[in-house]
C-alpha cells in the first residue's frame, strides 16, 4: 500500500455553489480549501446536474454529502434533491452575516468563516489555539466575528 492512497480520508463529498455572487465564490473557495485540508473531497456538481451516470452514482454512494450554497436559492441542494441524492449537511453562506461586496478578491476572514461553519456542520473538530502571543488567525477572527466578538 502506498502512503498516498488516502485510505484514511473520511467518506465525505463536498459540493458547492460557484455562482456569480460573492457568496457563491466563497462557497467554492471554502470547498477547495476544505478538500485540500482533508475534510473530504470536492466533486463536480455540473456532472451530477448533467445526469452523467458515474457522477450521479458516486454522489449516491458517498456516506456524507456536504453542500455549500451561496444564497437562500439553494441551487446546489435543489439540484441534488431533484437527482435523488440525499444531502446530509447543508450550509448557506448568506446566513453567516458576511458583508456583501462587489469585489472579485475574496477576504480570507470570510473564507475562514465559511470553512468553520462547514466543519461545525460536519461535526468535525475545530482546532483551537490559546495563549498565543501572535495575532489571531483568519479563522479565529472569523469565529470571533460570528460570536459577536465575545470569544474565539
Amino acid at each position: 500500500m502506498t502512503k498516498d492512497c488516502r485510505c484514511d480520508q473520511p467518506d465525505i463529498m463536498i459540493l458547492s455553489c460557484s455562482g456569480g455572487s460573492y457568496e457563491g465564490q466563497l462557497a467554492n473557495r471554502a470547498a477547495w480549501e476544505l478538500t485540500g485540508e482533508g475534510l473530504g473531497r470536492m466533486f463536480c456538481l455540473a456532472g451530477i446536474g448533467a445526469n452523467i451516470s458515474g457522477f450521479v452514482q458516486s454522489a449516491k454512494d458517498v456516506a456524507q454529502m456536504v453542500v455549500i450554497d451561496g444564497c437562500e436559492t439553494a441551487c446546489a441542494r435543489i439540484l441534488l434533491e431533484n437527482t435523488g441524492i440525499a444531502v446530509t449537511e447543508h450550509m448557506i453562506v448568506s446566513r453567516l452575516n458576511i458583508g456583501k461586496t462587489d469585489g472579485v478578491h475574496l477576504d480570507t476572514d470570510d473564507v475562514a468563516a465559511v470553512k468553520h461553519a462547514v466543519r461545525l456542520a460536519c461535526k468535525r473538530p475545530v482546532k483551537k489555539v490559546f495563549d498565543s502571543p501572535s495575532p489571531l488567525s483568519p479563522g479565529d477572527r472569523a469565529r470571533s466575528r460570528q460570536l459577536g466578538g465575545k470569544c474565539c
